[in-house]
């Protein structure tokens, strides 16, 4: 078997943007069809012929596998090459964009994205990885701070192009503009980049390890996307969350007696990496969910087209990258908790600020008035983000790499997946309540009023809520009179729905506050603590000989 070799450092550090630039193509890619299938899924409904519950899974199947193979792909990829793994990961993800953009049926699309999803999950693990190697220790920060806004620019411009694309063309060209950037990615790759490993890592796999986080993951993750408790799956949910339980009890009982672990004792021990990954898992519930109930008040309740409502989103990311240049000089020097403190704090303002919006979007004054909001979550997101990736990844300096950036990964994914379960259970849950305490009694007031009989009146009701829960491809067009007067109740209820959503997003962002004070380290301090300790064990090591 040929020897593992990684190539000098100043090697890498030379070339670091094109190495990291390729990185960043890919991870952009992988990141965006997290987000660009959301603004389909009317079309997908109407082309495909089918309802809002099965097209939901062409986004749950992405999402799923994604995080399913997050943690074992990272590690997998220290031990056998992690530009074998970059090049594997981004062909299966090009090929899968390829069969999506080609699906006949709804069906052939969800198994196509699982498909994508694994390419997904196998690449998406390197982006951090890569960019702890390739940057010298004094620049590490600014290179997670970036990738994170790579990441978030991703994120909040996936409903953009998603817009504009449907709007243009057609659904298809959502997976087809993947198609030439992963061709010329893997292209540059093969090329550009050097194979690098975890040396101290062996050829052994912890295959039971693999398959039991694997098996929590998926049980957890479907038990948050499908199996809502509030819509009538409660035996479904608790078995699955028992599962998910005792599969993470098991897997971390295994973890301590594998003689090859694959989340080393290292990384469990300490205490900034845990904490910058627990606030990354209430940081992307809030945020992440917070950007789907962004899409759908403009789309749902305000009825914007898709390309209005991914223009309408444009102030996060734009805030976000416009304080990049903050985030990328202070990341080296100042400590990441310090950095993200304020951060979510505005952020959670934002939150609530677009918590009062209107019910529904007579003119442009409508928009700006959550405009103010929007600009606060952006900019938030644009600090806090990066500023909790320099916590974990700073926190590694040794050559565990991948596993780290698999963890990290995977905490913003299921935080995600734990968000937008919260949020729209929050949503569905406040606006029955308002519907049962308040609007119910008007609604009758305005059917005796106006004498509209039972059915006809139902099917008014019904109509509009379906808008606004986004279950109907073709939005009701109201005729003045009782319809207006419906429609006034209806959308008060689905907008008081939607801001007790956001206050609860927001306080997912406060509760990651506590955790900010174990995130003290730097990555130039972490990588001259491990070179540190490294000499001391080579010191004892030569006495001891």
């Amino acid at each position: 078997m040929k020897e593992r070799r990684n190539p000098p450092t100043e090697f890498l550090y030379e070339r670091k943007w094109r190495i990291f630039g390729v990185m960043m193509v890919a991870w952009s890619m992988v990141l965006l069809d997290v987000a660009i299938v959301n603004i389909a899924v009317p079309e997908l409904q109407e082309d495909l012929s089918t309802d809002v519950a099965t097209v939901t899974w062409v986004i749950n199947a992405y999402n799923i596998v994604f995080a399913i193979l997050l943690v074992s792909m990272g590690r997998l990829a220290d031990q056998f090459g992690r530009k074998r793994f970059f090049l594997l990961g981004l062909t299966i993800f090009t090929i899968g964009s390829g069969l999506c953009a080609a699906a006949w049926s709804v069906e052939w699309l969800m198994f196509f994205r699982v498909v994508q999803g694994v390419g997904a999950g196998i690449l998406a693990p390197l982006g951090f990885a890569i960019t702890v190697l390739v940057f010298p220790p004094e620049q590490r920060g600014r290179g997670l701070a970036l990738i994170a806004v790579v990441a978030l620019v991703s994120s909040a411009a996936g409903p953009v192009i998603g817009g504009i694309l449907i709007e243009i063309a057609s659904w298809h060209w959502i997976f087809l503009i993947n198609i030439p950037i992963g061709i010329v990615g893997v292209g540059l790759a093969w090329r550009w980049w050097p194979e690098t490993w975890d040396l101290s890592a062996g050829r052994e796999v912890d295959v039971r390890g693999m398959v039991l986080l694997g098996l929590a993951v998926l049980c957890l993750t479907v038990a948050l996307v499908e199996a809502n408790p509030f819509a009538g799956h409660l035996a479904l949910w608790l078995s699955l969350m028992q599962a998910a339980i005792l599969l993470g009890i098991a897997f971390f009982w295994w973890e301590r007696r594998a003689p090859s672990p694959m989340i080393t004792p290292g990384l469990l021990q300490n205490k900034q990496f845990r904490n910058a990954n627990l606030g990354m898992l209430f940081f992307g519930a809030g945020a992440i969910g917070s950007l789907l109930l962004l899409s759908l008040v403009f789309i749902n309740l305000w009825g914007y087209s898709p390309i209005e409502a991914g223009l309408a989103l444009l102030p996060v990311p734009l805030c976000g990258l416009a304080v990049w240049p903050f985030v990328g000089r202070a990341a080296d020097t100042r400590a990441p908790g310090q950095i993200a403190r304020p951060a979510l704090i505005v952020m959670a303002l934002g939150m609530l600020w677009v918590s009062f919006l209107p019910s529904t979007a007579a003119d442009g004054w409508t928009y700006l008035r959550v405009l103010p909001g929007l600009m606060m979550i952006g900019v938030g997101m644009g600090i806090g983000f990066p500023a909790l990736n320099v916590g974990a990844m700073g926190a590694v300096a040794g050559p565990e790499v991948g596993l780290a950036s698999g963890v990290l990964n995977t905490a913003r994914q299921l935080g995600a997946a734990i968000g937008i379960a919260i949020l729209v259970a929050t949503f569905g849950g406040a606006l029955h309540a308002h519907m049962s305490w308040f609007a119910d009694e008007r609604i009758e007031d305005a059917v005796d009023e106006w004498e509209i009989p039972g059915p006809l009146a139902g099917q008014v009701i019904q109509s509009t809520l379906h808008d606004y829960t986004g279950g109907s491809t073709h939005r009701f067009e109201p005729e003045p009179g009782f319809d207006d007067e419906i429609i006034r109740q209806t959308a008060g209820s689905a907008r008081e729905g939607f801001a007790w959503a956001f206050r609860q997003a927001a306080l997912l962002i406060l509760t990651v506050l506590p955790l900010l004070g174990a995130l003290t380290r730097t990555p130039a301090q972490a990588r001259a603590e491990f070179m540190a300790a490294q000499q001391q064990k080579a010191a004892a090591a030569e006495a001891g000989g």
